[in-house]
């Protein structure tokens, strides 16, 4: 059976006669994603791609510098080749002598790739499977206490508090002068495309998976789709990508990121994106969460000074500011920063000082339930009184926290069910934690193929136990839902959540916080409705302001 591409693609096929029938959506995507990557790495130049075996613990390969040798454990066992010729026109010009590497790379006829599975998902991701020793021993130490393993991460954050200060803005062009990082390089542009170059937006984002701010980057790319531009979306984080066949991204050209690509990519000439600048009319780049783009944005400025440049963030994280700090330190080059809660947007404009017209606050509404009841959740007597978590299963997510908190009320004999839904890479060790409890016939988990919305139908409360946040979209869809909330005090939570539904965010003071509000709240339900009722007046303050998606549907229809 031919292959079927069914996406956009950068190449033609020469020969595939080996390459299986039956791949599924994500898996045919993940294989065109890395043939578009070699396409505008090689112009015009025809390449063998090897694609090889892996297990659930083999990430795919895509674009990583081993991609183009073949240097890498990962490829042992080969599984079919195909013949690809790139349809990207070669750039007539003399390279630098900084890219000889680079240049041998692409240079090289041959590719190595690896696409992995559809069982692959059935597992947990492999992130948390490292050779060393000290990480071992860590994850020992957090799947028999984790809430002590919390409590001593969070001292070690202790030591990077700098997001509380103002960023030094990058200077971009001193890296390139004698002395700095890139002397050896030059910074050379990008040429212009040609008349009648298919119009597109770049869309950076960070993996293809669960979260809040994954929705809302599918969400984008489904808008800048319907604004008539073809979606270019690079990823940046390596992973098995399991929302890769989401319908959202139907029609876009996608580039799934494998780590580290870093020496293909020469800095001042950047090779990807100097293939997608003169073969595409860009007009617009969306960042969302990706360090490789926000890395780039510089160059792509100086190559297109004319090109608006959108960034989206969520989060400031403990740990450095995360990505609001990289936005921060390359400000001059953005056009618009968008938040989504006040509390980021007066971290931009105060403590970074950022241009207060530069500073957009759109909230996230209706990504995962898209109806607002607008009416309260009551509770019949014959109900038992449910408690729901919904989140990713991963750290910021704290849902260790949340079975702890179900082992006390369960021991304190407080009749609650709970409800634990979501995926992630946490989602064994949360499996063991409850196991280990005897909580099995009390926690009910659900997967996120379960729709959020019967969970919300299901629930009294929502717990947002999380160590960091911004201002989590599961808090918007179950107030509007008719359900309150509490959580521990993070982020932007206090902007919705009043301080009588708030929490510490230490782990075990919020375990034993946390537990007194559910029982409170599950024997006074006057008390829930007036929590609800208070919850739901400041997040319709909050929904005042345009939301996120009519903000960006004006954004890029302007483009």
């Amino acid at each position: 059976m031919p292959l079927v591409l069914g996406q956009p693609a950068l190449f033609s096929l020469s020969d595939a006669a080996d390459v299986p029938g039956d791949l599924s959506l994500r898996e045919r995507r993940l294989l065109v994603g890395a043939l578009n990557f070699h396409a505008l790495m090689a112009p015009s130049r025809e390449l063998t791609v090897h694609a090889y075996d892996g297990s659930w613990e083999t990430l795919p390969r895509t674009t990583d510098d081993a991609t183009f040798t073949g240097l890498s454990r990962a490829f042992r066992r080969r599984l079919f080749s195909l013949g690809m010729n790139s349809e990207i026109e070669a750039e007539e010009r003399q390279p630098q002598p900084g890219e000889a590497y680079a240049t041998s790379l692409a240079e090289r006829p041959v590719r190595h790739i690896h696409v992995s599975r559809d069982d692959v998902l059935a597992h947990d991701p492999p992130r948390d499977r490292s050779p060393n020793p000290i990480r071992r021993v860590l994850r020992d130490v957090r799947l028999r206490a984790p809430l002590l393993y919390d409590e001593a991460r969070d001292l070690e954050l202790l030591r990077h508090r700098s997001y509380m200060r103002r960023a030094p803005r990058r200077q971009f062009h001193q890296e390139f002068e004698p002395g700095g990082v890139h002397e050896e390089f030059s910074i050379i542009p990008a040429p212009t495309p040609p008349d009648g170059a298919p119009r597109a937006v770049i869309v950076g984002m960070h993996w293809f998976e669960m979260g809040g701010a994954e929705r809302w980057a599918f969400e984008t790319v489904r808008l800048v789709r319907e604004a008539g531009l073809l979606p270019i979306v690079l990823s940046n984080r390596e992973s098995h990508h399991p929302w890769l066949a989401r319908p959202e991204l139907d029609g876009a050209l996608l580039i799934p990121f494998s780590e580290p690509t870093a020496r293909s990519q020469t800095p001042g000439v950047e090779q990807l994106l100097r293939g997608i600048l003169r073969s595409f009319d860009i007009r617009g780049v969306v960042v969302h969460h990706n360090q490789w783009l926000y890395d780039r944005l510089h160059w792509i400025s100086d190559s297109r000074p004319d090109i608006p440049i959108v960034d989206s963030t969520h989060i400031l994280e403990f740990r450095g500011g995360g990505y609001p700090m990289s936005s921060a330190l390359v400000e001059e080059v953005i056009t618009t920063h968008h938040v989504i809660s006040p509390a980021l947007e007066r971290w931009m404009t105060q403590t970074q000082g950022i241009p207060r017209e530069k500073v957009i606050m759109a909230p996230l509404v209706g990504l995962t339930v898209a109806d607002r009841s607008e009416e309260f959740r009551r509770r019949d007597d014959a109900d038992p009184f449910t408690v729901a978590f919904v989140g990713r299963m991963a750290r910021q997510k704290a849902p260790e926290v949340f079975v702890a908190m179900a082992h006390r009320l369960r021991r304190a004999g407080v009749r609650v069910r709970f409800i634990m839904h979501g995926d992630g890479d946490m989602a064994g060790a949360i499996d063991h934690f409850i196991r280990a409890l005897g909580l099995e016939g009390t926690i009910e988990r659900r997967t996120s193929a379960v729709p959020v919305v019967e969970t919300l139908t299901d629930a009294h409360l929502l717990v947002i136990p999380s160590h960091n946040e911004g201002l989590t979209l599961t808090t918007l869809e179950a107030i509007a839902h008719g359900v309150p909330v509490v959580s521990t005090d993070v982020g932007a939570q206090a902007d919705v959540i009043p301080p009588r539904a708030l929490t510490s965010r230490n782990a075990h003071r919020a375990v034993g916080q946390l537990a007194a509000k559910v029982t409170w709240l599950a024997r006074d339900e006057q008390a829930r409705y007036d929590l609800w009722r208070s919850e739901r007046e400041a997040e319709n303050t909050l929904l005042s302001h345009p939301s996120a998606t009519e903000w960006f549907t004006n954004v890029v229809t302007a483009w």
